[in-house]
Order: structure tokens, then C-alpha cells, then sequence
């Protein structure tokens, strides 16, 4: 683009967008031979201006891409500050998700064993295989109202208690109908668990002093969801090729589900719960020192005032939400109060799209594909 002149000789105007070359020939040095000579040529006239100017538009431009490499690598480095419970909590919480793909992934490596143990019909393996998908679709619609009821965290240590359970009846099965009940409640587990797992870390990522990294967090547990199959997948070959155990499916149900859940409960206990839900419970004091465990230690002790403020927001933020709050100490459950759950007729669109996706997504097999095909 042209520079046009002004009545100032010594001032040149430039499009919109573009730097200003508004320094004058005496605030600039030449950094080259040509520039010095063209400097000098015209130092005494109106044209030492745009030279300088012309000088200081190109420096503009340098440094224009030496501040966006600084910016791009400022960004790939910001990872590293990200405060390591924050870090651990997301991998803690994760295990929802590789707890469900282990569930799924797992069928199709056990059902063999199953049958040849427990002399099956095609029949009664299909229904092993699609009771846990039966409980999956029972428990999830109650997930959210367990979170808001329980707390985020506290869903998760509950739904590892389930897991257990169903890893302890699917390990000590002793007929068909106690392996149809250990599937259905490793579904029920599995439709809470993923639920409270998301809302957990997309909560304290929010809360976090540098939210920008809180989608990458929260598909973390997309992730382990196919890292489920992997797993699965790997157990299952494991056992049929080095153990060539006959009742493989008992360590498969059972203690690969109770060793992931384990884990899970252990790490999860040692976790902060969501500030947001203890500022939505009145419980200020847990919130305020959940936040500071979430936030780095190099801005702890300037940052008082800031959690604070960032605590007033997620309180006003709850207040909006709801203007009627039935108080509950903590800890404790009322499974009675459903008047404040949020109405149907406010996510009708949502709640279509949804279901349709998730029925459409059936009709493509790779259900079928998961459970019998390894």
C-alpha cells in the first residue's frame, strides 16, 4: 500500500491496520549501509522522514513475528503451569472413562471363555453383553441429580463403591442370572461415573487460574474411553494366549474392573471436590481451600483477594441459577427435593438432538463389532 503525504512533511499517514509511521528522522538510527546512506541524502529535506518512517515500519513488522513466536511458544510452554492437582485430579477422574471402555471392550474377549464355562446359548450371550448397556441406559438419567446432590467428586468414590460390587458378583458368579446382575450394576456405575467425571473436570478447569486449557482436560475423558478398548483388547489377548485359563472371564469381569475402580477411589479420595458445587452448598470456607489447591503456588500469596473474588463469582453465578437453595449440611442427601431440577421443556431441542444421535449411532454396528468381533 502507498503512503500518502500530509500537510506535516515530516508525518506520513497510513491505511487502517497498519502501524503507525509517525517517528520522526532524529528518533531513528539506520541499520544498514543503504538505509544510512539514504539517511543522509535526505536528513536535511522532508524525505528524511519517510525514510526513518519506512525504517521503523519494517522494524514493526520483525518484531510483529518475533512477538507472535514468543506468544506461540509462551502458549505450547503454558502447559507446564498448569497446578499439578489439577493434573491429577484429571487423571483420576478419567478412569470413568476408561472404566466404560474397559466394560465394553471387555465382552468380546470374555464371552468365549464365558460360554465354554458356563455352556451358554447365542441367546443368553447377547443378553450378557447388552445388560450392561440396560443399566448403562437406567442410571443415566439420574447422574446429574446425583452430582448436584452428592457433589462431583463424592459421585465418583460412590460409583467406584458400585464398581466393586459388580467386579465382586461377576468374579464369584456362580450361574447365569448372578453374571446378568454384575453387568447391570457395572452399567449403572458406568452411567454416573462418566457424568460426575465430566462435570468434576470441567468445573475445576473453569476454577483454575488459567482456564484456556479446560477442553483439553475435559476430553481427557473421551480419551480413556478408547484407551478402554485398548486395554480391554490387550487383557483379553493376555489371558487367551499366555494363561489359557478356562474361567479367564471371572479375572476379566472381575478383578480388572475392581483394580481400576480401586485405583480410581484411592486417587479420587485425596482430590479437592468442585468449588462450584461447595459455593452452590454454602460451604465457603472447603471452596475457598479447594480453589487454592487448584491454583499455583507462585501466585498463592498474591491471589487471596483474586480467589475470593473468583469464589464471589461462582456463588453469584449459583444464585442466578437458582434464587431458592433448600440448605444442606454437608455430607448430607435428600433425593426428595426435585422441584429445583431443571425442566424438560427448557432443553427439548437438546434433549432430541441428542437422543436421536445416540439412536442413529446405534444403526452403524460397531456396538456389535465391539462386543463380538475380538
Amino acid at each position: 500500500m502507498g503512503l500518502k503525504k500530509t500537510q506535516d512533511p515530516s508525518k506520513f499517514e497510513v491505511p487502517e491496520n497498519n502501524y503507525r509511521l509517525d517517528r520522526r528522522a532524529d528518533d531513528v538510527e539506520p541499520q544498514d549501509d543503504m538505509m544510512k546512506n539514504s539517511y543522509s541524502s535526505h536528513s536535511g529535506g522532508g524525505g528524511g522522514g519517510m525514510t526513518a518512517d519506512i525504517s521503523d515500519y519494517n522494524g514493526g513488522h520483525n518484531g510483529s513475528a518475533l512477538a507472535n513466536n514468543a506468544t506461540s511458544s509462551s502458549s505450547s510452554s503454558s502447559i507446564s503451569s498448569i497446578p499439578p492437582t489439577l493434573l491429577l485430579a484429571t487423571l483420576y477422574a478419567s478412569i470413568s472413562g476408561l472404566l466404560f471402555g474397559y466394560q465394553m471392550g471387555i465382552t468380546g474377549g470374555a464371552l468365549h471363555s464365558l460360554i465354554s464355562s458356563m455352556g451358554l446359548t447365542s441367546s443368553q450371550a447377547e443378553s450378557v453383553s447388552s445388560f450392561f448397556f440396560i443399566g448403562l441406559m437406567a442410571a443415566s438419567p439420574f447422574g446429574g441429580y446425583a452430582c448436584d446432590r452428592l457433589g462431583r467428586r463424592s459421585s465418583i468414590l460412590y460409583t467406584d463403591g458400585v464398581f466393586t460390587l459388580a467386579s465382586l458378583v461377576l468374579f464369584f458368579a456362580q450361574n447365569y442370572n448372578s453374571i446378568l446382575a454384575g453387568r447391570f450394576i457395572a452399567g449403572c456405575a458406568s452411567g454416573v461415573s462418566l457424568i460426575a467425571a465430566v462435570s468434576y473436570i470441567s468445573e475445576l478447569a473453569s476454577a483454575e487460574h488459567h482456564h484456556a486449557h479446560r477442553g483439553a482436560l475435559v476430553s481427557t475423558v473421551e480419551a480413556s474411553v478408547s484407551l478402554g478398548f485398548l486395554v480391554s483388547y490387550l487383557a483379553a489377548y493376555g489371558m487367551t494366549v499366555y494363561l489359557d485359563y478356562e474361567e479367564g472371564w471371572r479375572l476379566l469381569f472381575g478383578a480388572g474392573t475392581f483394580f481400576l475402580a480401586l485405583v480410581q477411589w484411592i486417587g479420587m479420595s485425596k482430590m479437592p471436590e468442585s468449588p462450584e458445587w461447595l459455593a452452590e452448598k454454602g460451604f465457603h470456607d472447603k471452596a475457598h481451600a479447594a480453589l487454592r489447591r487448584i491454583t499455583p503456588r507462585n501466585l498463592r500469596d498474591n491471589e487471596d483477594s483474586s480467589l475470593a473474588g473468583r469464589l464471589a463469582e461462582a456463588e453469584a453465578e449459583v444464585r442466578g441459577r437458582s434464587s431458592e437453595q433448600v440448605p444442606l449440611e454437608y455430607g448430607e442427601v435428600n433425593f426428595f427435593l426435585i422441584d429445583d431440577c431443571p425442566q424438560i421443556k427448557h432443553y427439548w431441542r437438546q434433549a432430541v438432538i441428542v437422543a436421536f444421535l445416540a439412536i442413529a449411532e446405534q444403526t452403524c454396528g460397531h456396538i456389535n463389532i465391539i462386543n463380538y468381533a475380538p
